[in-house]
């Protein structure tokens, strides 16, 4: 600091316990309740959970990570995309090679349990 600049002021913080002078007193926190009091009446038996998510596809893009599965319809020289990303994946034959050339693929095959 070069005589020249004025001294600087003390930067007060929000949460400083201490208020600031000619403002406002600091705020205090607000306690919530311990124990709320709950009526429980029961109704018609609760309905069944939904069934889990069947998966969707075999392979999954290494981009986005969106489950899918190959189309079946493709011509073994055009690329597959994925469904959500638009990425290209590949080439539909490496895709249904046995077994599949991952090595040339942007997609990760996934094991079935």
């Amino acid at each position: 600091m070069s005589e020249s600049e004025p001294p600087r002021r003390k930067t007060l913080s929000l949460k400083s316990p201490v208020a600031a002078p000619g403002g406002p007193p600091p705020l205090e926190r607000m306690v919530k309740p311990s124990a709320r009091t709950t009526v429980f009446t029961p109704s018609a038996a609760p309905p069944p959970p939904p069934p889990p998510p069947a998966p969707v596809g075999d392979w999954k893009c290494k981009p986005c990570g969106t489950r899918f599965d190959p189309p079946t319809e493709l011509a073994d020289e055009e690329h597959v995309r994925c469904p959500s990303c638009n990425a290209r994946l590949g080439l539909a034959s490496d895709f249904r090679a046995d077994p599949p050339n991952v090595a040339k693929l942007r997609a990760r095959y996934l094991k079935k349990a």
